[in-house]
């Protein structure tokens, strides 16, 4: 990360490097969960390890990938 910024600050031209894998591990919320759609009914062996199926509840809830767009729509329409 410390090279890509390096290498835009030689840029002629303003660039703006927005770091989302930091941002993203500073949200306690950036995590898996349950809450998904099983297109096939779970094994025992699953149910015992949520991790091995477990997906994000941001598809009800504001959450990371929302941050990020309220970023980039700050950063086109307000430079």
């Amino acid at each position: 990360m410390q090279v890509i910024g390096e290498e835009f600050g030689k840029s002629k031209y303003p660039v703006t490097f927005l770091n989302i894998t930091q941002l993203s591990n500073y949200r306690k919320d950036a995590h898996t969960s349950i809450y998904k759609k099983q297109w096939s009914p779970l094994t025992a062996e699953q149910l015992a390890n949520p991790v091995s199926y477990a997906d994000c509840t941001h598809w009800c809830l504001p959450g990371l990938q929302d941050t990020w767009n309220q970023l980039l729509f700050a950063k086109l329409f307000y430079p």
